[in-house]
C-alpha cells in the first residue's frame, strides 16, 4: 500500500505551500505520494527512480517534476545528493509569461503525465554549466527559506519563477522537437495562449502537435483537466471580461472582438462560467467602480 503525505501533516502553510531542502539520500526511499508537487534536481550520484510502478535510472543533472497523487520512490541509491522543492502549482506557476513558453508547458504540464508514453526519453538533463546555474538559484531560494527575513515569500516567488523560466528554456533548447512529443504539445498550447482570438479547431491543434484528434484530446484533457476547445473558450471569456470594462463597446462587439461570432452563444458560455450575463457583469463593474476585473 502506498503511503500518502499531506501538506498539512508536514507543516506546510495552506496559503504558501512551500518547502525546499538539500540533502543526501543514503538509502532506498519507500514508494509514496502526496497532495502537493515536487520539483527534484539531482546534484550528484545516481539511483533508480520508481514512478507509477515503472523504473528508470537518475543521475546528476536530472530534473523532474512529480505532481500530486503520483506514487514514486527510490532504490539502488548510490551517493545521491538532491534538492527537493515542495509546492502547489496553483500558487507558484500562474505567471502569464511562463505560460507563453513551450518548454514550460512541456516540462511542467505535459512531460510528467506523458513520460510513460515517451519511455522517459522526454526528461530534462542539465549539463555541468546549466546545473551550476540551477544550483545557484536553488541556493538563493534555500537561503530565503531558512532565514525568513521580511519579504522572504516574495523573494522565494521571484527566484522560483526565475528557476522555472530557466529550466523551461533549457528544456526547449535541449530537446529535439521532432523526437519530443511533450515539447510539440507544449508548442501547441503556447500557440493557443497567443492566438486564442483567431479561428482554431481541434483538428488544427492536433495537427500542430502531430497527433490524431483523439490522442490530442486525451492528452490535453488529462493534463489540463479540460478539453482543448473549452480551454480556448475560457481564454476568450476571460479576455471579454477586460473588454466589458469599456462602456463604449456593445455586447455584440465585445463578443466579436473576443472571438465569438454568435452573441447568443457567447452569452450562454459566459453565464455557464460566471453565473451571470455579460450585461450583468458590466453592471457589477459599474456599480462597484472597479477598474479591474471582478469575480462575478
Amino acid at each position: 500500500m502506498t503511503t500518502k503525505l499531506f501538506a498539512r501533516d508536514i507543516g506546510l502553510e495552506p496559503g504558501f505551500t512551500f518547502r525546499i531542502q538539500k540533502c543526501p539520500l543514503t538509502h532506498d526511499y519507500y514508494v509514496h505520494s502526496h497532495d502537493f508537487s515536487e520539483l527534484v534536481v539531482i546534484l550528484s550520484g545516481n539511483a533508480v527512480h520508481i514512478i507509477e510502478g515503472r523504473e528508470y535510472p537518475v543521475s546528476a543533472g536530472q530534473v523532474f517534476l512529480i505532481h500530486s497523487n503520483v506514487s514514486h520512490g527510490y532504490k539502488n541509491v548510490d551517493g545521491i545528493e538532491y534538492v527537493n522543492v515542495m509546492f502547489q502549482p496553483e500558487q507558484l506557476l500562474q505567471q502569464s509569461e511562463l505560460r507563453l513558453m513551450p518548454g514550460f508547458q512541456a516540462l511542467f504540464y505535459i512531460e510528467p503525465f506523458y513520460r510513460k508514453e515517451m519511455y522517459f526519453k522526454g526528461m530534462l538533463t542539465l549539463d555541468a554549466g546549466q546545473l551550476r546555474e540551477a544550483t545557484r538559484l536553488l541556493d538563493c531560494i534555500l537561503g530565503e527559506h531558512e532565514q525568513q527575513q521580511e519579504g522572504y515569500r516574495l523573494m522565494i516567488r521571484t527566484y522560483f519563477t526565475a528557476l522555472v523560466g530557466m529550466l523551461s528554456r533549457y528544456y526547449q533548447n535541449s530537446s529535439g522537437r521532432e523526437d519530443n512529443k511533450a515539447l510539440r504539445i507544449g508548442e501547441t498550447v503556447t500557440y493557443i495562449e497567443e492566438h486564442f482570438l483567431q479561428p482554431i479547431t481541434l483538428q488544427s491543434m492536433a495537427d500542430m502537435a502531430y497527433l490524431s484528434t483523439r490522442q490530442f484530446l486525451r492528452v490535453f484533457t488529462r493534463n489540463y483537466q479540460t478539453t482543448p476547445m473549452d480551454y480556448v473558450i475560457r481564454k476568450r471569456l476571460d479576455y471579454s471580461c477586460t473588454l466589458l470594462r469599456s462602456p463604449d463597446l456593445s455586447i455584440s462587439q465585445v463578443a466579436l472582438d473576443s472571438g465569438f461570432h454568435d452573441q447568443n452563444y457567447y452569452s450562454r458560455q459566459f453565464r455557464k462560467v460566471f453565473n451571470c450575463t455579460p450585461s450583468e457583469y458590466r453592471e457589477k463593474i459599474r456599480d462597484s467602480g472597479q477598474a479591474s476585473p471582478v469575480n462575478p
